[in-house]
């Protein structure tokens, strides 16, 4: 993908608009202006409107500090593009191509609901400057497209669409610009693709505690196996999930379901394509899925023992996965 740098008039002014008082404050970060790499993107014929379109949302840490901004006061963000809010997606923006939306999400999973160089969004906040004396800020957020519409358009999303200022609320933007965007334009074209089984339950098997003998010690692999077939030649990429988190001294290993009596001191260990399992990102699949050939990506799943001592109990676990293609 090229990148295409902004210059519009309307980020201009909007930048100027939140730099001017720098006098007072002024904020910076190393992780801002951010510019995120995406690559095409083929929609599903079948993702419900309103969905997130897997493989487009893409998460950005940002850290820094302020000169002089008073102690907790929110960090807020604003659409610098020129499309209008789509309708029946609050915080969705038409991106100029049928059917595809545009969102900034906070990182308790809300959609930034605000455009234009005075917007007020504290009612969905980044997050604030601290309150420590430090005027330092630390949080996440997501940039993420959006399918609006059943039928979406082919050709490509202009980079000026997808623009989001970042700034301390009636104070000054962060980075100079103070810009998330994409970082060029992003071509689009619809594919239908079938996913079996939609949902799956793997058993792993009753284990005695004696079989566990050292931090590393594994039980046998369960295999199984997600098939996609598509109507056109598609690169999948996969992305896997938990909401139990991740034991992150071990790659690859899930935490245990908490519930009453869980087992202690054992995860679940993922692989994919052979590979151990990486979380909460996409990775591109051995093979692609070649048009109207089934394409067969395999997983295993075994116990993991990630401390001296394990206890007996309920050891459940569960995972999301994620299709995306290119």
């Amino acid at each position: 993908m090229k990148i295409v740098k902004l210059l519009s008039m309307l980020i201009v002014l909007c930048a100027s608009w939140l730099l001017m008082p720098q006098a007072r404050a002024s904020c910076t970060s190393p992780n801002i202006p951010s510019q995120i790499q995406l690559p095409d993107i083929r929609v599903s014929s079948l993702l419900a409107p309103g969905s997130t379109i897997p493989g487009t949302e893409q998460t950005v840490t940002v850290h820094g500090s302020c000169d002089s901004a008073d102690d907790g006061l929110p960090v807020i963000a604003c659409y610098y593009g020129s499309g209008a809010e789509s309708a029946g997606f609050p915080g969705v923006y038409d991106t100029g191509v049928a059917g595809i939306g545009i969102t900034l999400i906070n990182a308790q999973g809300q959609r930034i609901r605000g455009s234009g160089i005075k917007c007020d969004t504290r009612g969905t906040p980044l997050g604030y400057i601290s309150t420590d004396g430090a005027k330092s800020f630390n949080f996440t957020l997501t940039l993420a497209l959006v399918k609006t519409s059943a039928q979406v358009g082919s050709g490509a999303l202009d980079q000026a669409q997808t623009v989001f200022g970042l700034g301390v609320f009636d104070h000054e933007g962060i980075g100079s610009p103070n810009h998330v965007s994409y970082a060029g334009n992003v071509t689009f074209s619809q594919v239908t693709c079938a996913v079996t089984p939609q949902s799956l339950s793997i058993t792993l098997g009753d284990f005695p505690v004696s079989d566990f003998t050292h931090v590393g010690a594994t039980t046998a692999a369960k295999e199984f196996d997600i098939s996609l077939l598509c109507n056109d030649t598609v690169q999948p990429e996969v992305m896997i999930s938990s909401a139990n988190g991740y034991e992150s001294s071990y790659p690859g290993v899930v935490k245990l379901t908490p519930e009453n009596g869980a087992a202690g001191g054992v995860g679940i260990e993922m692989t994919f394509d052979g590979m151990v399992a990486t979380f909460d990102r996409y990775e591109k699949t051995a093979g692609l899925a070649y048009s109207n050939q089934m394409l067969q990506i395999p997983f295993t799943a075994r116990y993991y023992q990630t401390a001296g001592t394990v206890t007996p109990g309920p050891a459940n676990g569960v995972a999301t996965l994620t299709l995306a293609y290119q």
